[in-house]
């Protein structure tokens, strides 16, 4: 016999992101075939080489590079953020998987996508390795913090 009791609510409620999915999910406002992208992520392990205060890290297929993506972001909402603004494609689904910062995140996307020069070629055709933006990016911070 089915018992009716309810489990009890959560006291902790799910933290939110600054995106929602989309309301649709079987409807595409931009032309074109579709390509799903699912993102794995996962806590930063000692063996991993990621930059100070990378809290996350996240991995997908390629399809242009033939090889798995892997990035290193500060929270789920930044790394988001980064797909949906940067790279333009619609997230579609999310959900939490056990462990620390695992997650798995279903976005659509078009071949076109991925036919865009990535950040580090565009960084080599003006003469910049990543290391250089690092250095960059600090010396902003430095001279942009107010003295004291």
């Amino acid at each position: 016999m089915p018992s009716d009791k309810k489990l009890p609510v959560s006291a902790e409620p799910e933290p939110a992101t600054a995106l929602e999915t989309a309301a649709e999910p079987l409807l595409s406002e931009r032309p074109g075939r579709v390509h799903w992208v699912v993102v794995m992520t996962r806590s930063p392990q000692p063996q991993d080489k990621t930059p100070p205060g990378a809290t996350l890290l996240t991995r997908w297929w390629h399809p242009r590079d033939r090889s798995w993506s892997e990035n290193a972001f500060e929270s789920l909402d930044h790394a988001i953020r980064l797909f949906v603004d940067e790279s333009g494609w619609v997230l579609r689904q999310q959900q939490a998987l056990d462990g620390p910062q695992a997650h798995e995140l279903l976005f659509e996307a078009r071949r076109e996508d991925f036919s865009r020069p990535s950040t580090e070629q565009i960084l080599h055709e003006v003469g910049l390795t990543p290391e250089d933006v690092a250095d960059l990016m600090n010396r902003v911070d430095r001279e942009g913090e107010a003295p004291l």
